[in-house]
């Protein structure tokens, strides 16, 4: 297929990353942050009406299908001494170094071996301050096609489409419900880019979420062995697809 290099190069210096603020809303982006603030057990700070105090949670659980996720128990307890049904809480942590936000309503306050947990209603929009360089751009109507394959003996191919893109990475949508491992290498991969061609690289999976009511896979990656001259189609690709989102949001 494609004779992977094992190191990454540059035909230029990289850019210098610029701190940028994004809202993002669309439920898959989000579902796919809070799961990897999950996995690395990002510390919350948590804000309540009303109340100049901080107070500190982490995220136990994310339950997309039922559109809530579960909260740890605020420390110190004068926090969970003034929660109520309704109230909205407003979290912010830093998730692989980049600051990430939102607001979420209790929905129910529960108790596991004397230890409360929280019921909270999914967000409906995260803020996530990002270096610039490697902001995901959602390319799922770019049409982009993808195909890998598994290795280690398992020799299974999984296809789908691209969801997001960035230079470090890409979330995908696999059409089949398949079980992939946190640091498992992909090493052959392909996705098909309008007006690029087929571009070839491996991916260490971050993420994996299956779907428990379609029968789809979402996963999220780093590229692995990736040349140069294929990094250039990607940012090419990055280029067109942020050129058309900033006309969509501009009416056209």
């Amino acid at each position: 297929m494609f004779d992977l290099l094992r190191h990454i190069f540059s035909d230029k210096a990289p850019d210098k990353p610029q701190s940028t603020k994004h809202r993002i809303e669309e439920s898959e982006q989000i579902i796919a942050l809070l799961m990897r603030a999950s996995t690395h057990h990002v510390l919350f700070s948590v804000r309540l009406p009303e109340h100049e105090e901080t107070f500190s949670t982490a995220l136990l659980g994310i339950y997309d299908e039922h559109e809530f996720i579960i909260l740890d128990e605020l420390t110190p307890e004068q926090g969970h001494q003034r929660l109520k049904n309704g109230v909205v809480m407003q979290l912010s942590g830093r998730l692989e170094g980049v600051d990430l936000s939102f607001a979420t309503s209790l929905l129910d306050i529960r108790e596991n071996n004397g230890i409360a947990y929280y019921k909270t209603r999914l967000p409906e929009a995260l803020e996530h301050r990002q270096q610039r360089n490697a902001y995901r751009i959602p390319s799922r109507g770019a049409g982009i096609a993808f195909h890998g394959l598994r290795g280690k003996g398992i020799q299974q191919i999984v296809k789908g489409y691209v969801n997001d893109l960035s230079r470090d990475g890409a979330g995908i949508i696999l059409t089949e419900g398949v079980e992939l491992y946190k640091g498992e290498i992909l090493p052959t991969c392909i996705i098909s880019v309008p007006g690029e061609g087929e571009i070839g690289f491996s991916l260490e999976v971050c993420f994996c979420s299956k779907n428990r009511h379609q029968p789809v896979t979402r996963i999220g990656g780093r590229f692995k062995n990736i040349d140069a001259a294929t990094l250039k189609k990607i940012r090419r690709c990055l280029n067109k697809m942020e050129r058309a989102q900033r006309r969509r949001v501009r009416g056209g």
